[in-house]
């Protein structure tokens, strides 16, 4: 039998515990460490099988894992509470866009950025699809103005361009929601919304 030259687990554990404690009697030990050494050695053997059963346990929470997301972003088109911020991971998105889907926002609009401060951006508002909104709007549209990254989708808004908007509260929605303009689009908008 070869003598290890790992250290004793025990010495190792009564070092790390800053509380005394009493010491364990070396028979202990020695009865301790050979166990050890058993389910290193059973563990090894048994390699053969254990890609089998990670494989199906990773699979597992594969599936788990995008059946959560299908319940996140599908969460029944509810209207989140102002305090949610809508552009900061994958449930970000209220639902699918679509053109259908608009009558479901606060408003819609097509308008031109005038000002950005932060996550602040300021639209003059050219046609309303859904909602009243004023002539000018300011608008809280995370992750679309370079001041932070998201996973939601949207255009990095600029000052002077016109896009087509669609949100809830105060807050421009990504996720397809907002858009560079394009005529055949704004089309679609007032054919959905009518």
């Amino acid at each position: 039998m070869t003598q290890s030259t790992r250290p004793d687990p025990l010495d190792e554990l009564a070092d790390a515990n800053p509380v005394p404690s009493d010491r364990a009697p070396s028979e202990s030990k020695a009865r301790i460490w050979a166990r050890i050494q058993e389910v290193i050695v059973e563990d090894t053997s048994n390699t053969r099988s254990r890609p089998a059963g990670w494989l199906l346990g990773l699979g597992g929470v594969a599936v788990a894992g995008v059946a959560i997301a299908v319940l996140a972003l599908n969460n029944g088109g509810g209207t989140p509470s102002p305090t949610d911020d809508p552009g900061t991971g994958i449930g970000s998105c209220v639902e699918q866009y679509s053109p259908r889907t608009l009558a479901n926002r606060d408003f819609a609009f097509d308008g031109t950025v005038t000002a950005i401060a932060g996550d602040q951006v300021t639209f003059d508002v050219i046609e309303t699809f859904v909602g009243e909104v004023s002539d000018e709007v300011t608008l809280t549209a995370s992750g679309m103005t370079g001041t932070s990254v998201t996973s939601a989708g949207g255009p990095n808004l600029s000052v002077g361009e016109r896009y087509l908007v669609a949100g809830d509260g105060e807050f421009a929605w990504a996720c397809g929601f907002t858009q560079p303009y394009d005529d055949a689009i704004a089309a679609e908008w007032a054919d959905a919304t009518r």
